[in-house]
């Protein structure tokens, strides 16, 4: 894992002084190893961590023998021993054993038709001296990221938008669609970032990048469920491709382990891990005691399952102790606030190994949001008297007070986020997704005019709207909230420790085989993720198989009322900008503290927003 960095410029050789400042604010995701070279308009840049072929022989950028195409290169290309088979047998020969070297020549031999051959998580640039040319390409499902800025003859790219700023020239105007849109979904969707002309490479892209201008196109597509569910297949099939996909992601040359949350999906990988490993997995969680959003138990269970050597480190932490950090780390507003757990999580895994394996993608694939449930059963409501649905149902649920508890313990929570969602799907059967704030929200906070026709998330449900309801939200999930919120907490957060993160189960031939099979195969009656929970029978505990889902959460509600309420209605009330009204933050905050609704994850969104102003906009 590591960061790459660039600049082309085809009207003046671009500095090296910029590109050195880039370099330098990518020193996290690359403590081992960093170097630039020129080509006259180009300029590359890369720091690296450590995973395969640990000799200086592999750092980056690596150039070709001739000299005449070079190689930046941020991941893992899993496949990469049966690749370098392949090249060899075509005369390729080769001076490390790195899978970096296997990138570089299977470019020279292919091009860019070498994207369908790779089985990994990569964002990469490779510049070919000869053609005067740039290739950026980024992996199938979004795990690896890559931001970039185009004026004209000029072009700048990096693995994080905190490094493309140190070139002066890309703007700091903030985009005010992307404002919004991060205040509707908790992250910026699509291509999208907060700032005005600068732009994320999307999942499944590549971009091509030359003196007539610049081309991007998509190389890959999740496929569309088929009624017939993969003709046939069952947990069987998907249980050789779970295996082989874990065994692949094994090759290491430093020390490796996995998170076990104690959910399916994690003590999934865990078990399958145990057989291509010598000695005892090593295994991290973390907890927090006392709390509703604890789920330690189920850790330590799976753990002393699996016979595991388990590190459980409870967390009592003071978020200012990191706030400031983390906003740093993200570079543009994120409301996730699991990534606050998965901060600790990830730096607590880094002091004994260096790659961890984790569950994440088995529930947008296989089925395991409670709201494709909730979804089934809202089509159902929907069909009820318009008369008992306004006047009785709705307004009972509005007036119920909440707590600061985990939702998926608080049957009140649950009855609130049907109802509204009921009423968003129906006011627009695009807005698929969940919201933290409504658009009539959005609009009353920031006095944004907010262009639907511009969001992503919307154009995306919009592509799947053929699909049955339930399907087009999966479908939708994974090109956005997974890509987008998901495997960039995950991404960043790792790399804020030099910490490698593989996920197995976003393996793309496991992406296309679940997305080839009807949600009747996810969600059987009440059960979500059947056929995964099938697959992982014999090798996950039965308890764990019968447990409902728990997400990745902190008691942030419970703390606002208490040891954080000086700390965050300071925050709060005295905004750096001008973006949010002052009355509705405040009767936001006094609700809250009231009890009369937990406004957690809105407070949370205001909150990230203002400091990340204060670093990055000011």
């Amino acid at each position: 894992m590591c960061g790459i960095c660039g600049i082309v410029d085809f009207q003046a050789p671009p500095s090296m002084d910029v590109l050195d400042a880039m370099n330098r604010a990518l020193e996290h995701r690359g403590p081992d190893a960093g170097g630039t070279c020129g080509f006259g308009s180009c300029t590359l840049g890369h720091r690296r961590l450590s995973i395969l072929d640990l000799t200086d022989s592999a750092n980056q950028p690596m150039l070709s023998l001739d000299g005449m195409t070079a190689v930046v290169f941020n991941g893992e290309i899993y496949n990469f021993i049966q690749l370098r088979k392949d090249l060899e047998a075509r005369g390729h020969r080769f001076r490390t054993r790195s899978d970096t070297e296997v990138l570089l020549e299977l470019y020279r031999a292919k091009r860019r038709a070498m994207l369908g051959e790779l089985n990994g998580m990569f964002s990469f640039a490779v510049w070919d001296q000869r053609r005067q040319e740039l290739v950026l390409a980024r992996d199938r499902v979004g795990k690896k990221p890559l931001y970039y800025f185009r004026d004209g003859s000029r072009l700048c790219f990096s693995s994080e938008l905190n490094s493309l700023l140190q070139d002066p020239s890309v703007p700091r105007t903030i985009s005010e669609q992307s404002l919004v849109e991060y205040l509707l979904y908790d992250f910026i969707p699509g291509d999208h970032t907060i700032f005005q002309g600068v732009h994320k490479l999307p999942p499944a892209h590549a971009a091509v990048f030359n003196a007539e201008g610049f081309a991007l196109y998509r190389y890959w597509r999740h496929p569309a469920p088929e009624e017939a569910g993969n003709g046939g297949q069952g947990p069987d099939d998907l249980g050789e491709l779970l295996s082989d996909a874990v065994k692949m992601r094994l090759v290491s040359d430093v020390p490796l382990g996995s998170f076990l949350s104690g959910g399916i999906d994690s003590t999934l990988v865990t078990s399958l891990m145990r057989g291509g490993t010598t000695g005892k997995v090593k295994t991290f969680s973390i907890s927090f005691p006392g709390t509703s959003h604890d789920e330690s138990k189920w850790a330590r269970l799976a753990a002393d399952s699996l016979g595991t050597e388990h590190r459980e480190h409870a967390v009592r932490y003071d978020i200012r102790d990191v706030f400031t950090r983390l906003v740093r780390h993200f570079g543009e507003p994120f409301g996730d606030s699991s990534a606050i757990p998965t901060w600790h999580l990830c730096r607590e895994t880094r002091k004994h190994v260096t790659v961890a394996l984790s569950g994440d993608g088995g529930d947008e694939l296989f089925g395991g949001y409670e709201r494709y449930l909730a979804r089934r059963f809202q089509i159902l409501y929907d069909k009820l008297p318009l008369r008992l649905r306004k006047y009785a149902i709705e307004p009972l649920a509005h007036r119920l007070p909440e707590t600061t508890d985990y939702y998926g313990t608080s049957p009140i929570k649950k009855l609130k986020l049907f109802v509204k969602a009921a009423a968003r799907m129906r006011e627009n059967p695009l807005a698929v997704i969940p919201r933290t704030f409504s658009s009539a929200e959005t609009a009353r906070l920031t006095g944004v005019d907010y262009r639907v026709d511009a969001d992503p998330v919307l154009s995306c449900a919009a592509e799947w709207s053929g699909l049955d309801p339930v399907n087009q939200m999966m479908m939708t999930d994974i090109e956005t909230y997974l890509a987008e919120d998901i495997l960039t907490k995950v991404d960043r957060m790792s790399m804020a420790h030099s910490l490698e993160v593989r996920c197995p189960l976003l393996d793309y031939r496991i992406v296309e085989w679940a997305c080839r099979l009807p949600w009747s195969s996810k969600i059987h009656g009440m059960t979500t993720k059947s056929i995964l929970r099938r697959t992982a029978r014999g090798r996950v505990p039965d308890a764990i198989l019968k447990r409902s889902k728990y997400g990745f959460q902190v008691p942030l509600g419970q703390w606002f009322k208490t040891d954080l309420q000086p700390w965050a209605e300071e925050r709060l009330m005295d905004a750096p900008h001008g973006y949010f009204d002052a009355r509705f933050v405040e009767n936001l905050w006094k609700e809250h503290q009231s009890g009369r609704s937990d406004h957690t994850h809105r407070i949370w969104l205001l909150l990230f927003f203002n400091e990340w102003f204060e670093q990055f906009a000011r």
